[in-house]
């Protein structure tokens, strides 16, 4: 897993996203219909907060870059366990909690497709 997610990091942060015309793939959903799903722009995201861009990977998918340090952090306490055999704190959400995230991410998903301003800010 890490070997894949780091494979992915350096094909991100060598292959500029940001530009037309570059070698990876485009979003299926947007390509079919015309609108931004909730993933859409997170490549983009990751490429810029590579370089170390924050206010950038925000501009491209706010909701996606809130869930790196959640990503990060199960990743690493998996691994952990895995390899150490160690356990480190993990955050349970509780159904309440998963409904309130999916929540977000759909409110999010609809907000950014919206067509006029604010909401036009969000657009990828």
């Amino acid at each position: 897993m890490a070997a894949a997610a780091l494979a992915w990091c350096a094909v991100v942060g060598i292959a500029d996203p940001t530009r037309p015309g570059n070698t990876l793939p485009h979003c299926p959903f947007k390509a079919l219909t015309g609108w931004d799903c909730p993933g859409c722009g997170s490549t983009r995201m990751l490429h810029v907060l590579l370089h170390g861009d924050f206010v950038g990977a925000a501009r491209y998918n706010l909701v996606a870059l809130g869930m790196v340090p959640v990503l990060l952090w199960a990743w690493l306490a998996w691994t952990a366990r895995k390899v150490a055999g160690r356990r480190l704190p993990t955050w349970q959400m509780s159904s309440r909690a998963q409904q309130a995230a999916l929540l977000v991410w759909l409110l999010f998903t609809v907000a950014r497709n919206l067509p006029w301003a604010p909401f036009t800010g969000l657009h990828v």
